[in-house]
């Protein structure tokens, strides 16, 4: 069953969203009537023009970043040798890093920064759009390649992140139902980045909640009867038995695949991490496996979105960096290897991918979420995640 995103304007108003103004092709109606662009009609499909933003940019002459990925500082150096800007690309930057230095600087009206890439769109939508922090852009030029459901905000790429297992001590996934991660055998053995240094991982959980059905049916599936729960539906439940059920939370998902893969363990844990773990795995020894198989999904899809503040110092330079990343000349560090694939569907992933290489087909097997779903929910499963802790 594909799992489809549900990007829905309808739930935004739903929970009040109201000061968000109309969405086009371009984006939003704020970023056309920042100051510093030239006019409205230059950000619609009609009025765009290409060698006019490359202009306007090399005219800032330099563009600073903020990149969740270690990455970053290669498309960084191929943008620099291409439009002859000064970029400077921070990498590794931790959403949870990201969120809290971003408001600093609103609060301080000193936005040191053009763009920014993270995991947590529900922060984006919820936060960072409404009040007027940051604003979402899409290149008209591109816009044809791109499914509307990514565009707001702009996924820059996605990456499952999936559940993993010790391939040198299992033949196959030792689980073939999350279900089983609740039980009493793999109590204290399932390993996640934690949720509150990695918020990307709230939205693995709501999509959990989101897909409650398909939970229900999974647990049906395994035990033989139907699910009884004083939550609203099964994926709540699952969520609030794994937690219950002492999982390990670690920074990064390095260490999550680490945990799980390093060599020489005769008891090793399961945990989830993205499937870029898997570039590296034979460099580091590291011993990772999963099954596209198990039941109701392996993982979820993750994306990563880019965003500008509203007070960029380089706003022109912040959108030609956008659309770069969306070519496949801006996007070959990530899609070149394991683990990276575009929302630009002119742009091919890695044959080197496990499973394949062919997006489509991960989202056959991969959890989608709503980021505005994620949003409400989130208090909800921030108080649950505490209490587990505390025990």
């Amino acid at each position: 069953m594909k799992r489809k995103v549900l990007y829905s304007g309808l739930i935004m108003l739903a929970i009040g969203l109201v000061l968000l103004l109309p969405v086009t092709a371009a984006g939003t109606k704020e970023q056309a009537q920042t100051p510093q662009f030239e006019g409205e009609s230059f950000w619609t499909v009609e009025g765009y023009d290409y060698d006019k933003l490359v202009a306007a940019a090399q005219a800032e002459g330099s563009l600073v970043a903020r990149w969740q990925s270690g990455r970053a500082p290669q498309a960084a150096q191929a943008f620099e040798a291409k439009y002859g800007i000064k970029t400077v690309a921070s990498p590794r930057f931790d959403d949870s890093e990201n969120i809290e230095r971003l408001r600093r600087e609103v609060q301080a009206n000193n936005v040191q920064v053009d763009i920014l890439g993270m995991d947590d769109g529900a922060i984006i939508l919820s936060e960072f759009i409404p009040k007027g922090m940051t604003v979402s852009w899409t290149p008209p030029d591109l816009a044809q390649f791109i499914d509307d459901k990514e565009e707001y905000p702009q996924v820059v790429y996605w990456q499952p992140c999936i559940i993993g297992y010790n391939s040198s001590v299992y033949s196959e996934s030792p689980i073939k139902n999350l279900w089983e991660l609740t039980e009493e055998k793999w109590r204290g053995k399932f390993v996640t980045c934690d949720p509150q240094i990695q918020p990307y991982m709230w939205h693995f959980f709501a999509a959990a909640i989101d897909h409650g059905d398909e939970f229900a049916a999974a647990y049906e599936q395994l035990y033989g009867k139907k699910l009884v729960t004083k939550y609203e539906n099964a994926g709540w439940e699952w969520v609030a038995q794994l937690f219950a059920n002492s999982p390990i939370a670690v920074e990064h998902d390095t260490e999550v695949a680490k945990a799980i893969g390093s060599p020489g363990q005769t008891d090793p844990p399961i945990g989830i991490h993205t499937l870029t773990r898997h570039r590296d795995a034979k460099e580091q020894n590291l011993h990772l496996g999963f099954d596209p198989n198990v039941i109701p999904a392996v993982g979820f899809a993750m994306p990563t979105y880019m965003v500008i503040p509203v007070d960029a110092p380089h706003p022109n330079a912040a959108r030609l960096w956008a659309r770069f990343l969306l070519t496949e000349e801006g996007s070959f560090p990530w899609t070149n290897v394991v683990g990276g694939f575009s929302p630009n569907q002119t742009i091919s992933a890695s044959a080197s991918n496990p499973y394949t290489s062919l997006w489509g087909e991960w989202l056959d097997v991969l959890l989608m979420f709503d980021p505005m779903q994620s949003a409400a929910v989130r208090r909800d499963l921030i108080d649950m995640w505490l209490m587990s802790q505390k025990k």
